[in-house]
C-alpha cells in the first residue's frame, strides 16, 4: 500500500522537470558537482523526503533538499568575483569552438557554477579582465554610469607626433560615432609582461568606454598601428602583482569599489576609496585557555563595538571544506575555497557565543560545534596559506563598525 501520509504543499515527484540535482546543488555553492555524486551515491541527499538517485532533477524553486537530514538553501550562489591576467591568444568568451584555450580555462580548479567575463580583450590584446559567476553585477559594472575608466599599456609602431596625439585627446569619428582617449602619456612596459619581439615606444591610455577594439581602432584612424595592447587597470582594480594566466579573488572593498570607487588615473595608481571614518579595530591575541574570548567580549560590550571570535571563522571554513569534500590536509586547495566562500558574522538574538556565522545566506552557527569541525579545524588552521587567505575574511569581519576580534597570532592584521 502507498504511504497516506499527507504532503507538504510544496511537494512534488521527484524526477521531473528541472535541472539536475547535481548542478543546482554546486550552483547554490554547496560543493562540487563531484562532490555532489558522492553525497546522492551514499544515501545522504533527500528530495521531498526521498532519497535522491543519480540523474534526479529537481526545481530549485519548489523542491525541499537535504543532506544528512539538514534543509538546504538552493537559492542565489555564494558571488564569486576574480581579477585575471588574460594572455595573448586567449580567448575572452567563456566557449572556444576554435581550439583556443578561454579564460574562463585558466580558472583551476573551476569553482562552481558558471563564470562569465565582465567586458572583454581581442585574442591579440591581454592584461587584466574581471570574471564573475553572477551575470546581473557584470552588467552593472560594465554600465557607462559608472564612468568606470579603462587603463592600458599600449605599444606603437613609431613615435606619434603632436598633432596625432591631440586629434586623439579631441576625438575622431568610427563608424559614424564619435570616439576619444580621456588621456594618453609616455610610459614603459608593465612590470610582469613579456618583452615585445617588435620595436616601438609605450604609451598609457585611458578610455570610457569598452566598444570592440576601440584602442586599436582609434590609432589606426591617425595613422598608427598597435604592436602590443595590455589592459592595466579597469576602475580602482589594477593588473599589478598578476604574472600572465594568475588569477585572484576580489576582495569585498573592491567589489564594493567597482561600483562607484575611484577611476585610474596617469599620474596616480588607483586604489579602493576609503571610508572617511575609521573604525574601531581591536585585536586581542591569545593562546588556546588564556581567557582572551573572556576579555574580548567584556571590552567589546564596554565601548560598545561588535565583538567577533575568529575560530568560529576558521570553524566555518572547515564546514565548508567538509561539505565540498576537500581533504583539510590538502593547504592550497582549502586557500581557494576560503577565497571562493562567503562567511559573515553578525551579532544573533541568542546562542552559546550570541554571534551568528553565515555562509552566503545560511546560518551555519549550529554546526560549528559538531565533533567532525573539532577534529578538522586544527589540521585547516596551520595552513600558512589558509591563514592568508583568511585575512580578508577577518578584515570584512571588522569592517563597517568598531570592533574586537580575538584569535591566536591576530595581532593587528586585521
Amino acid at each position: 500500500m502507498g504511504s497516506t501520509r499527507p504532503q507538504s504543499r510544496r511537494s512534488r515527484p521527484i524526477g521531473m522537470r528541472g535541472e539536475r540535482l547535481q548542478t543546482v546543488l554546486a550552483r547554490a555553492g554547496h560543493g562540487s558537482r563531484r562532490a555532489a555524486d558522492r553525497w546522492i551515491a551514499d544515501g545522504r541527499v533527500t528530495v521531498n523526503g526521498i532519497l535522491a538517485a543519480p540523474g534526479t532533477q529537481v526545481d530549485s524553486e519548489r523542491d525541499i533538499v537535504a543532506l544528512d537530514g539538514r534543509l538546504l538553501d538552493l537559492g542565489a550562489p555564494v558571488a564569486i568575483h576574480l581579477a585575471i591576467h588574460k594572455p595573448r591568444g586567449v580567448l575572452s568568451t567563456t566557449r572556444s569552438g576554435y581550439g583556443h584555450q578561454t579564460v574562463v580555462d585558466l580558472v583551476t580548479p573551476p569553482p562552481p557554477g558558471r563564470l562569465w567575463p565582465a567586458g572583454r580583450l581581442d585574442l591579440d590584446s591581454e592584461g587584466l579582465m574581471l570574471l564573475t559567476n553572477d551575470g546581473a553585477w557584470a552588467q552593472r559594472v560594465l554600465h557607462p554610469r559608472y564612468g568606470l575608466v579603462r587603463q592600458y599599456a599600449v605599444q606603437l609602431d613609431r613615435e606619434p607626433d603632436h598633432d596625432d596625439l591631440e586629434r586623439l585627446r579631441r576625438g575622431v569619428e568610427i563608424d559614424g560615432v564619435h570616439a576619444q582617449l580621456l588621456g594618453i602619456a609616455r610610459s614603459r612596459r608593465p612590470a610582469g609582461v613579456a618583452p615585445s619581439s617588435e620595436p616601438g615606444p609605450w604609451f598609457a591610455v585611458e578610455l570610457g568606454e569598452g566598444r570592440n577594439r576601440e584602442v586599436r581602432r582609434l590609432f589606426a584612424a591617425v595613422g598608427y598601428r598597435v604592436h602590443r595592447l595590455v589592459r592595466t587597470a579597469y576602475g580602482p582594480i589594477t593588473l599589478a602583482g598578476l604574472e600572465p594566466a594568475a588569477w585572484r579573488p576580489l576582495t569585498a572593498a573592491e567589489v564594493a569599489a567597482l561600483e562607484g570607487g575611484p577611476q585610474p588615473t596617469l599620474s596616480t595608481e588607483a586604489r579602493p576609496r576609503r571610508s572617511s571614518v575609521d573604525e574601531l579595530r581591536i585585536a586581542v591575541d591569545g593562546t588556546s585557555g588564556s581567557g582572551k574570548s573572556t576579555v574580548g567580549r567584556a571590552l567589546a560590550h564596554r565601548i560598545g563595538a561588535r565583538f567577533v571570535d575568529t575560530g568560529l571563522l576558521y570553524r566555518a571554513v572547515t564546514l565548508a571544506v567538509l561539505e565540498a569534500g576537500i581533504d583539510p590536509a590538502d593547504g592550497p586547495a582549502v586557500a581557494r575555497l576560503t577565497q571562493q566562500t562567503r562567511i559573515r558574522v553578525r551579532p544573533a538574538n541568542g546562542g552559546r557565543s550570541g554571534e551568528q556565522v553565515m555562509i552566503g545566506r545560511r546560518d551555519v552557527t549550529p554546526l560549528l560545534r559538531e565533533p567532525t569541525i573539532e577534529r578538522a579545524v586544527p589540521t585547516i588552521s596551520q595552513h600558512a596559506e589558509v591563514r592568508a587567505a583568511m585575512l580578508a575574511v577577518q578584515r570584512d569581519a571588522a569592517r563597517g563598525q568598531d570592533t574586537v576580534m580575538v584569535g591566536r597570532d591576530i595581532g593587528t592584521v586585521v
